[in-house]
């Protein structure tokens, strides 16, 4: 009987037969030393029988078998179809290959690329390059593990690099960028390595990957001379044709790749593209100096962080501001107070106002700001992609802009950096296919976590931005298609290219909203050419365009909230009036059917269901129809404050929310259904933050002051944020989580309809043992009321 093979019988692809010979070696694509037999399946399988264990049938035999994975080679084709999305990200992840190899210089040179068979893309740097021994256990070994061992032993190399890769499969980039490699490597005091590889001979389906053996020449020094050390691949033979947009993307991406404020000092890319040499120029862009308003920030592992503002918007004077605060309250439910599992990390916002004359007087244009806008992740200063890409909207930034666009910062006008140190951030791994970062907790809290920074921005950007009465001023609609035109009438009469359009810098007519002062500010005239003209006046009708559409989604917005509040009070009241009639006619069958039970007993049963329904439709009565179903008149203010807390119930016993009414009810004259959708937004508002607040024991506490005809709704959450004092009233103003920021706008606008008063409590009111908010509902004293709202 044969003996079951042991672990040193095992070889790195399967079982290797104890009576093959291993003189005859050769350089495998499967990586380590690939055996000389290329036998068939036997080679992978070993048998051995055994006599009949206990408890069975005597004289029967069983047979184990050692088996192993055997690769086909066609799955080298199929990872680098796969694994890369296109030439773009396989050229990142061979600079990235450069950066962990010590490099200080990388150059992507993309040459004759109008046909694909002469394409050729040679990546060569000047890192460490690789030994025999590098090249078949580490390049030639896919998912090989070394970088990730390094990462976690915290090894970094001479220049005190960690490896951005981990995966081992970044060779794949090569296979995806065309199907023919030389490559070419030397290590210090070794002499150059030469491979060749044919990646088509990789594709046939019936042939295994040891079963292909490739050659590395060992030869004197021809491309790396001297001490020169470094690695040179030469991709020839492009798997699909390089056009424009293709080469821009890769231009975009090499020229984003290096984080501009914290960039590698010892590595610098290059890109040499003599079919569009103006794409050769990948230096990062100097635009974040002229951006309206910058946000750093440092984030700690515990989230919290210390943050420093500056607004250096044209219109508004400059301002800045700094400090700290946490960005668990403003996390909503996504961290619910527990501390999050990425590590710190630091972000920077470079925010513009898009309207054409501000960004024109930063020295910056929609073009360039179209190709650097987004919110980008980096690690030890290098990019991971796609974050920050077109149309990669990572923060959901542009889909909650839709709700409120005038009032949140979106993808197009913000240029984002997210800073993360691999050190302490060793949770955050990239996927397998380079398309990102595996969505384990630690993304997921790191993008909570940014998306509390942008909040924390936007309470402080609310404040700064140019007021209305501003904006007029400087471009309104009606300013920006006057100017649109005049520049159009003056390139109308230069039929000549070489004739200079003279214009005013200023409207031709003097605006409604200018101040006396202003109409006597003289008009600067300017002299451009006719592409300049052309030029300001696409900016000027872009930015009348952008002006106009925000406008109008912001009343598209309103008019749909108008038409829900609409459907809902239809459907209330069309409710309570077919549940009357039901009634009646079922009190009119249960006569019918005195004489039998059964009958009368489901009447009954149905009677009882009607009831039920139409005492939970109830707590929706107060949003019929002012004028059909809320006339003005007396009413008790306790009544209302039970029924506002009955419509948000469900909240409070979810989050387990003490409510107490403390004080002595009053009667006021208003309208009643008005004041429960006061208070019914107050409750709602004070059981969101209650229930995001730190206090072991949530509480509201409803405070009915009679002789200062008063109420006031208190919570126990954070309270309200500073910066957020001065906007809390204003629509769209908001810092909850996909919150609309309508409800305290509202609010104050049927309270101001009903004579009363709506505000924040000062010092003198606040109950301070509950640490959150408090809110004044303020009602006018009786002879008051009576003048504003006489019998009806």
């Amino acid at each position: 009987m044969e003996r079951l093979p042991d672990q040193a019988d095992r070889g790195a692809g399967g079982l290797v037969p104890r009576e093959q010979n291993h003189d005859n070696v050769v350089v495998g694509e499967a990586g380590g030393m690939l055996t000389g037999a290329e036998g068939g399946e036997a080679s992978a399988l070993e048998s051995s029988e055994r006599f009949a264990a206990p408890g069975m049938t005597a004289g029967t035999t069983t047979r184990t078998h050692a088996v192993a994975f055997r690769p086909r080679a066609r799955l080298v084709s199929v990872l680098g179809e796969h694994l890369i999305s296109d030439q773009a990200v396989g050229l990142v992840e061979l600079v990235k290959n450069a950066y962990d190899a010590d490099a200080t210089e990388v150059t992507v040179e993309l040459l004759n690329l109008a046909d694909p068979e002469t394409a050729l893309v040679v990546v060569e740097d000047n890192g460490v390059g690789m030994t025999l021994n590098d090249l078949v256990g580490k390049w030639l070994s896919p998912a090989v593990d070394h970088k990730e061992r390094k990462k976690r032993r915290a090894e970094r190399t001479p220049r005190g690099r960690l490896p951005i890769g981990e995966k081992g499969v970044g060779r794949f980039a090569v296979h995806h960028l065309g199907r023919r490699l030389r490559l070419v490597t030397r290590a210090a005091g070794s002499d150059e390595i030469c491979l060749d590889i044919d990646w088509d001979q990789f594709d046939a389906s019936d042939t295994f990957l040891d079963g292909l053996s490739l050659t590395a020449v060992e030869r004197s020094p021809e491309v790396f001379l001297g001490e020169l050390t470094g690695t040179r691949l030469e991709i020839r033979s492009s798997r699909g044709p390089w056009n424009e947009k293709l080469v821009r993307k890769v231009h975009r991406t090499l020229k984003r790749l290096q984080s501009p404020v914290s960039e590698v000092a010892d590595f610098r890319v290059g890109l040499v593209c003599p079919d569009y040499p103006e794409l050769q120029d990948i230096d990062p862009t100097d635009i974040l100096d002229r951006a309206h308003y910058e946000f750093r920030v440092l984030v700690d592992a515990d989230g919290g962080c210390d943050y420093e503002y500056t607004c250096r918007h044209p219109a508004v004077a400059s301002r800045s501001r700094s400090g700290t605060e946490s960005l668990l309250a403003l996390s909503g439910d996504e961290l619910a107070g527990r501390i999050p599992d990425c590590g710190p990390f630091w972000v920077n916002l470079y925010v513009w106002d898009r309207s054409s004359n501000f960004l024109q007087k930063n020295g910056v244009s929609r073009r360039e700001l179209d190709a650097h806008c987004g919110v980008s992740l980096f690690r030890d200063g290098l990019r991971a992609l796609p974050y920050g890409e077109p149309g990669d909207d990572w923060l959901f930034l542009d889909q909650e802009r839709i709700q409120a666009p005038a009032e949140r910062v979106g993808n197009n006008q913000v240029i984002g950096l997210v800073l993360v140190d691999q050190t302490t951030n060793l949770q955050l791994r990239d996927k397998t296919n380079r398309e990102g970062l595996i969505e384990n907790q630690a993304f997921q809290d790191l993008r909570t976590l940014v998306r509390s920074v942008v909040r924390l921005f936007t309470s402080h950007w609310r404040r700064d931005r140019p007021t209305a009465d501003t904006r007029q001023r400087s471009v309104t609609a009606a300013d920006g298609v006057r100017t649109a035109r005049a520049l159009a009438s003056a390139i109308e009469k230069t039929a000549r290219d070489d004739v200079p359009v003279r214009w005013s810098a200023r409207p031709a007519r003097p605006s409604v909203a200018e101040t006396a002062d202003e109409k006597h500010i003289p008009e600067q005239a300017a002299v451009l050419t006719q592409r300049q003209a052309l030029s300001e006046l696409v900016n000027e009708l872009d930015g009348v365009s952008a002006d106009l559409q925000e406008r109008q989604r912001r009343r598209d917005i309103m008019r749909q909230l108008a038409a829900t509040g609409l459907a809902a009070e239809r459907v209330v009241h069309e409710f309570g009036r077919q549940v009357a009639a039901a009634m009646t006619h079922l009190q009119q069958l249960e006569s019918v059917a005195r004489g039998d039970d059964r009958t009368r007993d489901m009447l009954r049963a149905v009677a009882v269901s009607l009831r039920t329904l139409r005492n939970e439709f109830r707590v929706l009565a107060p949003y019929e129809s002012v004028g059909r179903a809320d006339r003005v008149r007396s009413a008790s203010v306790v009544d209302s404050v039970r029924l506002a807390l009955l419509l948000n119930q469900h909240n409070l016993d979810a989050e387990g929310i003490h409510v107490s009414v403390e004080g002595d009810d009053f009667e006021v004259r208003s309208r009643p259904a008005a004041v429960v959708q006061i208070l019914d937004n107050l409750v709602h508002n004070a059981s969101y933050w209650a229930a995001l607040g730190e206090a072991a024991d949530r509480r509201i506490v409803v405070n009915l002051r009679p002789m200062e005809r008063r109420v006031l709704v208190v919570d126990s959450g954070p309270g309200v944020h500073p910066e957020m004092v001065e906007q809390l009233f204003q629509p769209f103003s908001t810092l909850k989580v996909g919150g609309t920021g309508l409800g305290l706008f509202i609010s104050a606008e049927l309270a101001r309809s009903l004579g009363c008063t709506l505000r924040l409590a000062d010092r003198t009111e606040r109950q301070d043992e509950l640490g959150g908010a408090t809110f004044v509902l303020g009602f006018p004293h009786e002879e008051q009321s009576e003048k504003e709202h006489p019998d009806e």
